[in-house]
């Protein structure tokens, strides 16, 4: 049985994938807030996470598979995008190239922006922000740390272990249910992949022999509006009718505010298949309320806070 520890465990992908892999593999985690309480998975809040930390949970924990999940973790789509910072990824990397594990980090698309319709690994259509030139350096430093790093760039959606921050697509839900969807835009377009989904196709990946840097994604371009739509089709719930603005006078710019929908060309020919539909995430999104999978992520309703 593989252990793996993941860093940043409260966030949505380390929640999900924590969820998914408990079923066949011993999972470990380290959290920045208090009372996160996965089924089947040991978890510890941390204040502080440096190098001394991490090395005491390194040797605790015996990892096999280390896995960062950071701010960068989280999709820009959110409105809470706080985390372990993603500089951390480093010396968490370092510390696993030491100790002879696997390192993964998540990354996020936001590091591009148009005008292409999709980005390859190697594209260069950056976004012009400070935000994505530092993961971006991240991103190199942490294949400097570990030679066979995987850093998987990606926007996911999901239930939140966070009973008080939910994430992008239940905060949508929500909106629908309350019939005020006001907030949403069809600006920003990007591939979203279910949690769950991108957690299975990433321990395809871990399979293989694949490092450096990967696109999961969505098979299909879409929007937050458009996302609202579908999601509102799929639950049976009434989309109120938002006026489109016909024409934009100057370009859009931001960190994840413009175009960042990735190709993931070269995971569909690692993996020999192809990526979820959005109908079929949106589906399977629906479906854990129903087959018990979101109160697995949230075993424990307590009050949640930031660790002191």
């Amino acid at each position: 049985m593989t252990r793996i520890l993941i860093i940043g465990i409260e966030s949505i992908v380390g929640a999900n994938l924590a969820a998914v892999y408990q079923e066949t593999h011993e999972v470990s985690g380290l959290s920045a807030v208090n009372g996160v309480q996965i089924a089947n998975c040991r978890i510890t809040p941390v204040n502080r996470l440096d190098a001394a930390t991490l090395q005491q949970h390194l040797q605790a924990t015996h990892p096999e598979w280390v896995i960062f999940c950071g701010a960068a973790a989280r999709s820009c789509w959110e409105q809470n995008t706080t985390g372990f910072d993603d500089s951390l990824a480093v010396s968490c990397a370092q510390a696993a190239a030491k100790a002879g594990c696997d390192f993964t980090m998540i990354s996020s698309d936001a590091i591009f922006s148009g005008p292409w319709m999709s980005h390859a690994e190697d594209d260069e259509h950056y976004c012009g922000t400070p935000q994505a030139a530092r993961l971006r350096q991240i991103e190199t430093e942490v294949m400097s740390a570990h030679e066979d790093a995987l850093i998987v760039r990606t926007n996911a959606f999901g239930w939140s272990p966070l009973v008080d921050q939910p994430g992008f697509a239940e905060s949508v839900l929500q909106m629908l249910e309350r019939a005020d969807t006001q907030s949403l835009d069809f600006l920003r377009h990007s591939a979203p992949i279910l949690a769950t989904d991108l957690a299975e196709l990433l321990l395809k990946v871990q399979h293989t022999d694949v490092c450096g840097v990967l696109h999961l994604a969505g098979a299909e371009r879409i929007n937050p509006l458009s996302f609202a739509e579908r999601l509102a089709q799929e639950a049976g719930l009434h989309l109120p009718r938002i006026e489109r603005q016909a024409a934009l006078s100057e370009p859009v710019t931001g960190f994840g505010c413009g175009e960042t929908t990735l190709s993931c060309r070269t995971a569909c020919s690692v993996l020999g298949q192809g990526m979820p539909l959005i109908s079929e995430s949106l589906s399977r999104f629906l479906g854990q309320l129903q087959d018990g999978f979101r109160d697995r992520l949230r075993t424990a309703q307590t009050s949640l806070s930031r660790v002191a």
